[in-house]
């Protein structure tokens, strides 16, 4: 495979060239976004296989000097993984916000974390590399109750007066732990970035033992 090809990048283009090329490809190419075309999947793992490689100056070597016969011995990593580094664990939200549809589902929250950028990064643009510690709730021995089934029981308090409160009604669901697990994100800083902008990565924020996680948000701070 033609790896330069697959990205449209020239052999000589830059990592950040080839980070920019990959994001919006990502989008297009997304099997989500392509429900029609049988050669979906296949095209977006090959977009994934070219940007693990291009994008890691080793391998790129090995790359440019054997083809992709020399990267046989190689570890793979996974183009979902590769994909929620620059959008997040849920990926781009094709077709509409998925939290949307059911508001019932509890969630972890949100973290804001400001990023700081220099003058020269809001006009030329950027790729910042974020790297951190994600608590991931992870399977682990025994029962436990929980608030999966949402159940609520309303109890009258007086006339016209009704109080609602949750029922934890499920003793069934496996038992769970939170592991540290670390993430490289990749934010991209767009040319014209104006402070106080965030740019969301949807379920990288705190986790819910008894839903999905909250979202983190990078929101821009310009250093003057």
């Amino acid at each position: 495979r033609d790896f330069y090809k697959i990205l449209g990048v020239s052999r000589g283009a830059s990592i950040k060239d080839i980070k920019k090329a990959y994001r919006k490809l990502a989008l297009q190419l997304h099997p989500d976004r392509n429900p029609d075309d049988p050669r979906a999947q296949e095209k977006f793992q090959d977009l994934g296989a070219a940007y693990e490689v291009l994008s890691d100056e080793e391998k790129r070597k090995q790359y440019d000097a054997y083809g992709e016969e020399g990267l046989k011995d190689g570890h793979q990593s996974s183009h979902g993984d590769i994909f929620s580094h620059f959008f997040g664990d849920f990926g781009f939200m094709f077709g509409g916000n998925p939290r949307q549809q059911d508001r019932n589902i509890p969630r972890g929250s949100d973290i804001i974390v400001d990023l700081e950028v220099t003058l020269e990064e809001v006009y030329s643009g950027n790729f910042v590399e974020v790297v951190r510690n994600k608590p991931v709730a992870r399977q682990a021995p025994g029962k436990r109750k929980c608030n999966c089934r949402q159940e609520m029981r309303t109890t009258q308090l007086g006339p016209g007066r009704f109080q609602m409160t949750q029922e934890v009604v499920c003793d069934e669901c496996p038992n769970v732990k939170l592991v540290n697990e670390e993430r490289t994100l990749e934010v991209e800083i767009e040319p014209g970035v104006r402070d106080g902008m965030e740019y969301p990565f949807i379920g990288e924020g705190e986790p819910h033992v008894d839903g999905e996680p909250g979202d983190l948000r990078f929101r821009i701070k310009v250093l003057k």
